[in-house]
C-alpha cells in the first residue's frame, strides 16, 4: 500500500526531526499527513494519523505552545484509544507520553504522573512482545523519576533511577545509553533534593564525563542540564571558584550556537556568572583592603 508507506514513511522523519531538534520540519510533516488521510478507514492510515497528531504536539510543545499541544493529544486519544484495536496502540502511547512531558513543562506534575502511571498501565504488559511499543514504554519509566523529582518525592526518585540504571547501565544500545544518562540525570537530582550534596556533585560530574562527547541532541541536551544542575549546588553551597567553573563549563559545552533545548542551561549560566564575578571581584576588593589595614 503505496499511502501507508508514504505515510509511515513522513512521520518516521517527524519524528527524527524533533529528536534533532528540527522542529520546524518535522510539523508540515505532521500537517500532511493528518490533511490527506484523517478521513481514512485504513487501520495502517489511522495509525500514522495518531503519530501525525501526538507528533505535531510534541513539536508544537517544544516550541512553547503548550495547551495548543494538549489539545493535539485530547484529540489522539478520544478518536483513537480503544483497547480492542491494538494496531492503533502504538500512536496512543506516544501521545500520552507527550502528554506527560507537556503536563511537567507546566508544573502539573501530579496530572502527569496519573497519565504516565495510566499509560504504562495500559502498555507496558505488551511491550516486551510489541517493538512498537517497547521505546514508549522505557521513555515512561524514566519520565516517572523526573516526576518524582519534580514532587519533592526524593526518595522514590532515588530508589527508582537506582532500579533501572541496574537494568539499563552497561548497555551498547544507543536507545538504551540515551536511557542510562536520563536516569543518571535524575538520580543525581534526587540526591540533591535529598542533601546529600558530595554524592549529588559526583553524579551530576558522571553523566559529563561519560557523556560530553556525545553528539546526540537529546544527550547533549541531558548533559548541558547536569552542568546545570552542578552549578546550582555549588552555588548554594557558596563554593563561588567552582561555581564559576561549572558555569563556563556550561557555555562551552553549548557552544556559539546553542540550540532551542540548551537555551535554559545557557541563559542560566550566563545569568549567574555576572552575579558569581561580581561576589568574587567584591571578595577580591575585601581582602585587599584588610591587608592594607593591616
Amino acid at each position: 500500500m503505496p499511502d501507508v508507506e508514504e505515510a509511515k514513511a513522513k512521520m518516521d522523519r517527524a519524528r527524527a526531526c524533533i529528536r534533532s531538534g528540527e522542529l520546524d520540519e518535522a510539523i508540515p510533516l505532521c500537517d500532511e499527513v493528518y490533511r490527506r488521510f484523517t478521513l481514512s478507514k485504513v487501520p495502517e492510515l489511522q495509525l500514522q494519523v495518531a503519530r501525525a497528531l501526538g507528533h505535531r504536539g510534541a513539536a508544537i510543545g517544544e516550541k512553547g505552545m503548550l495547551q495548543e499541544a494538549l489539545v493535539q493529544f485530547d484529540e489522539v486519544e478520544r478518536r483513537f484509544w480503544s483497547p480492542r484495536r491494538p494496531e492503533l496502540w502504538e500512536g496512543v502511547a506516544w501521545a500520552m507520553l507527550y502528554r506527560a512531558r507537556v503536563l511537567l513543562e507546566l508544573d502539573r506534575e501530579q496530572m502527569a504522573s496519573n497519565w504516565l502511571e495510566r499509560m504504562l498501565s495500559r502498555f507496558k504488559a505488551s511491550a516486551q512482545q510489541r517493538p512498537d511499543l517497547r521505546i514508549p514504554v522505557e521513555i515512561a519509566r524514566t519520565s516517572v523519576i523526573a516526576a518524582h523529582n519534580q514532587g519533592q518525592r526524593f526518595e522514590e526518585a532515588l530508589s527508582q533511577s537506582e532500579a533501572l540504571l541496574k537494568e539499563y547501565d552497561g548497555s551498547p544500545e544507543p536507545f538504551l545509553v540515551e536511557q542510562t544518562a536520563a536516569v543518571m540525570l535524575g538520580r543525581a537530582i534526587a540526591l540533591q533534593g535529598l542533601g546529600h550534596v558530595d554524592e549529588a556533585l559526583e553524579a551530576f560530574d558522571e553523566v559529563d564525563v561519560r557523556h560530553c562527547e556525545d553528539p546526540d541532541p537529546r544527550i547533549r541536551a541531558l548533559v548541558s542540564t547536569a552542568l546545570m544542575g552542578r552549578a546550582l549546588v555549588l552555588l548554594q553551597e557558596e563554593f563561588l571558584p567552582e561555581a564559576l567553573g561549572a558555569l563556563d563549563a556550561i557555555l562551552e559545552h553549548a557552544g556559539p550556537n546553542p540550540g532551542l533545548r540548551l537555551m535554559e542551561p545557557v541563559n542560566f549560566a550566563k545569568f549567574h556568572r555576572e552575579v558569581v564575578e561580581r561576589e568574587l571581584q567584591l571578595e577580591r576588593e575585601r581582602a585587599a583592603s584588610a591587608r592594607r589595614r593591616k
